[in-house]
């Protein structure tokens, strides 16, 4: 393997030493990551908009290679293969220059704090760290061009608990073994290195918030982080480990996340900071874990990518995978969470444009729909044999009674859709979807599983004869009874 020479190192440090005069005059705080896609969905979205919230200058930068970790990060360095990305956050604009060698990423700002973390399936795993761990160390300090740079460990977050991962097989599928062993890996590699002088609980604050209302949705495929709420609550533990500064109360959260949400976030990061080894019960933040509500009206929702300027419409759009602000038509809180766990192929606005059902949907919800196909081939996209919901925070005391509305317009074939509703049983009712503008179906008496769910499986009938075997969700309503 080829070696970085130590001219080519010292001129490097040279061409960069300038800066470090220039760091004690700026106040700016520069933060480095050497990770991959969890150093992404922890820092690169809404790091800097907290700092900036909290009067902090921020420059972060992310040394990016996709599920990798120590050995290759290390073999990447000394076959000077540079395969990183440099995904870089300044002024609140990101830019990303690909094929970077990780020493012009080092020295390209005089970093105040370095980061280290391990890939995923193997962060719990300490005979996978050295010799690997060291020698980046050592490398990123030889580069170093500020003298006053200190180095920490990046804590990532087991896995959700139906993750499909194959690393999960590590940890026997078991998400309470991964975090515990993520726990005590960081803890050995904190003693081995005592260079490494903090951490950022990113695993901790996630393991946190999934005590609390939101449950196990911080996730978006099992693994990454959810793009709102889980990049979220990432994001403020690094603000606090970094800075000090508390996330809690603070106004800044990602488009379409409510403040109660926001809220349960932010605390999980606060109490993660202050013990990153140890899980702290959420159940006071926010809704109770289980959930007490008794909806006071129907819940109406609208599906598909056209919003609705009737409030007492929930918009359900593929945009959040988790949509926690659920009201009922007398704008009170439900506590229930809708979450994407089978896409669906895409939306339109194809629908009816006027219905009579006793739904009296607005006409932008009625258009409005989420669609899908499960056979050949149609706009470059693959065929789904089904797409999923599911409803989750659900008062396990209550039955509901789901009805359905689906419609495409001009259509000249059947497009029979398939409603099937899971909680601790199983009720189906079908609707022919193709130029329906008034008829809706219904599924009565569904009672949630123990842990407050239910699954909703969309997908085509029996007698969908359309070539792609199109299916459809325009809107639903719930309506909960004792």
């Amino acid at each position: 393997m080829r070696r970085i020479g130590f001219a080519i190192l010292l001129c490097l440090c040279l061409a960069a030493r300038a800066q470090v005069d220039s760091l004690q005059q700026d106040s700016i705080v520069r933060v480095l990551a050497i990770g991959n896609s969890f150093s992404q969905d922890a820092v690169e979205q809404y790091l800097w908009e907290l700092a900036d919230e909290a009067g902090v200058r921020m420059i972060i930068g992310n040394a990016y290679r996709g599920g990798q970790g120590f050995q290759s990060h290390w073999i990447d360095v000394t076959e000077a293969n540079n395969t990183f990305e440099y995904r870089k956050v300044k002024d609140g604009r990101r830019s990303n220059t690909p094929h970077s060698a990780l020493a012009d990423i080092i020295t390209d700002e005089p970093w105040q704090y370095v980061t280290f973390q391990q890939v995923s399936q193997e962060s719990g795993l300490t005979a996978t760290f050295e010799p690997y761990l060291s020698e980046l160390i050592r490398y990123a300090q030889g580069l170093q061009t500020n003298p006053n740079a200190v180095y920490g460990y990046h804590q990532t977050w087991a896995y959700s608990h139906d993750s499909t991962h194959g690393g999960f097989a590590n940890y026997g599928n078991r998400q309470d073994v991964m975090y515990d062993s993520i726990c005590a890996a960081v803890q050995y590699a904190m003693a081995l290195h005592p260079e490494l002088s903090f951490v950022v609980p990113s695993g901790t604050a996630i393991q946190n918030a999934r005590t609390s209302w939101l449950g196990d949705n911080m996730n978006r495929d099992g693994y990454h982080l959810d793009l709102k709420m889980g990049r979220y609550t990432a994001a403020c533990a690094w603000l606090e480990a970094i800075t000090g500064i508390s996330p809690v109360g603070f106004s800044y959260h990602p488009d379409g996340m409510d403040f109660l949400t926001a809220h349960t976030c932010q605390v999980a990061a606060h109490d993660a900071v202050a013990h990153p080894f140890e899980c702290t019960d959420l159940a006071r933040e926010g809704l109770p874990v289980v959930n007490n509500i008794i909806p006071t009206g129907l819940i109406k929702l609208n599906f598909g990518s056209a919003d609705t300027s009737n409030p007492t419409w929930n918009d359900i759009t593929p945009s959040l995978r988790t949509h926690t602000a659920i009201f009922d038509s007398n704008m009170n809180p439900t506590g229930i969470l809708i979450t994407f766990t089978g896409d669906f192929g895409g939306a339109n606005r194809n629908g009816a444009a006027y219905t009579t059902s006793k739904m009296m949907m607005p006409v932008e919800v009625s258009q409005s729909a989420l669609w899908g196909y499960a056979s050949g081939k149609f706009r470059g996209g693959s065929p789904r044999q089904s797409a999923t919901l599911r409803f989750s925070h659900l008062n396990p005391e209550l039955t509901y009674e789901f009805t359905f509305f689906s419609s495409r317009e001009g259509c000249q074939d059947f497009r029979q859709t398939s409603f099937i509703v899971q909680g601790e049983d199983t009720q189906a009712d079908d609707l022919q979807s193709a130029n329906n503008s008034g008829e809706t179906v219904t599924v009565k008496n569904i009672r949630p599983t123990a842990d407050g769910e239910v699954t909703l499986t969309v997908m085509p009938g029996s007698r969908n004869n359309s070539p792609n075997r199109f299916y459809y969700l325009n809107a639903m309503t719930i309506k909960a009874k004792k």
